[in-house]
């Protein structure tokens, strides 16, 4: 009898061994073939914790920095082909906007997420989300499971109909925050239409897109992509575009509105990952940038593969621009990031108007100098007509505990 039973044990134990083996050899396959739902079975039974290793550096300012005071911070965080941008503002408000990367590619959560532990964020003032693409929502629901949220922008509900995206408009619709007198209120929901401004204590974002009238039908990639907003972020005299993927479509029809008349921006992200379709001529002209930023997991020497991000038609685009009308500042780029190929890449502002922008790698970092308009007492701290050249802004329309000001913009 204790033979017989060691014979069943060895043949037990080889079963084990050969169940495990096989397993394992599914796993590897499915892990080469589709990661995503490798990634999903692995989350069901380990907990997913924030990657140490991936969390970006906070930013150190350089030694003969210009950057002081109260300082504006926008962060093109590197989470390769897709975009996700954290800003923190002079007011002490933070902002997400947009957290998606490539479908089958590594979630950008542990990068974002890092960034938030080291900066022991325990609630996001804005989530803005510029349009319903996997690559700009990836883990926009997970953030929400993780994180209170007290105001979300949001295209409007066709703007696209993927399972990720109705999951997402559904986590949006459940979210709430706990208020400085720590009660429970549900998130403030606002719909990207129109010109609208997200406004705080010397700092604004004028926004723009499609009226509802003219709202497009979201039945292909292009029209999805064209309701990102083209946002104007304003502080101490310096202009930061955040563009989403914008493409000719909404450029053409927000440059017909007049909105870019009197813009001279100083840093541009550049939409779409740098596509061919987008960031045409005429939108240069109208805003006037020094900078670029390209968020993507293509190179100038080795665009994606699929996709060609970025475009060698973009970057002759913005290598090759010159002033229509010089107007006494850098005529051109002077320079131009790309996500790859610098890792995250950090605009800084301080209340002096002072510009730095800093990258992951240490390389093409920039200091500038105050700008003028600070230099002379605009926007340095006082109490100025900070609407972007638009005169004085409706009303505010938003709950009384909030502080910040959203109003539709002029």
């Amino acid at each position: 009898m204790a033979r017989g039973s060691k014979k069943r044990k060895r043949k037990l134990l080889i079963a084990i061994v050969v169940i495990v083996l096989i397993a394992a050899i599914a796993l590897g396959v499915l892990y080469a073939v589709r990661p995503d739902i490798f990634d999903a079975i692995v989350s069901m039974f380990v907990p997913e914790k924030p990657d140490e290793t991936e969390k970006p550096d906070v930013p150190t300012l350089p030694d003969n920095t210009t950057v002081t005071g109260d300082i504006l911070s926008v962060r093109v965080l590197d989470i390769g082909q897709g975009d996700c941008i954290y800003i923190e503002f002079p007011d002490g408000q933070n902002m997400i906007m947009d957290i998606g990367s490539e479908f089958g590619s590594t979630s950008p959560w542990n990068v974002i997420n890092g960034v938030l532990v080291e900066e022991e964020v325990e609630q996001i003032d804005y989530l803005f989300i510029t349009h319903g693409d996997y690559d700009h929502i990836r883990d926009a629901k997970k953030l929400l499971d993780n994180y209170e949220v007290v105001n979300i922008y949001m295209p409007l509900d066709e703007a696209q109909d993927s399972t990720t995206w109705k999951n997402l408009l559904a986590a949006a619709d459940e979210e709430t925050y706990t208020d400085a007198s720590g009660v429970e209120k549900p998130s403030v929901y606002h719909e990207n239409i129109g010109a609208f401004a997200i406004e705080g204590e010397n700092w604004v974002m004028n926004c723009y897109t499609f009226d509802e009238a003219d709202y497009p039908e979201c039945d292909d990639s292009e029209p999805i992509n064209a309701v990102s907003p083209i946002c104007l972020l304003e502080y101490a005299g310096r202009t930061i575009v955040l563009t989403g993927d914008s493409n000719e479509i909404n450029e053409e029809y927000l440059l017909a509105k007049g909105y870019f008349d009197d813009v001279d921006a100083d840093v541009l992200k550049v939409a779409h990952h740098g596509s061919r379709t987008s960031t045409t001529h005429a939108f240069l002209d109208a805003i006037d940038a020094e900078f670029a930023i390209i968020s993507t997991s293509g190179t100038e020497e080795q665009p994606h593969e699929e996709y060609t991000h970025p475009a060698p038609e973009l970057m002759e685009r913005l290598r090759d621009y010159e002033d229509v009308t010089p107007d006494g500042d850098y005529d051109g780029f002077r320079d131009i990031y790309i996500t790859a190929e610098v890792g995250t890449v950090t605009v800084l502002v301080g209340e002096n108007g002072g510009l730095n922008i800093l990258t992951e790698s240490g390389e093409k970092e920039y200091v500038g100098e105050e700008s003028d308009g600070a230099q002379e007492g605009e926007n340095s701290g006082e109490n100025t007509d900070n609407t972007g050249g638009q005169g004085e802004l409706p009303d505010a329309t938003v709950p009384e505990d909030n502080e910040t000001v959203v109003t539709p913009a002029a």
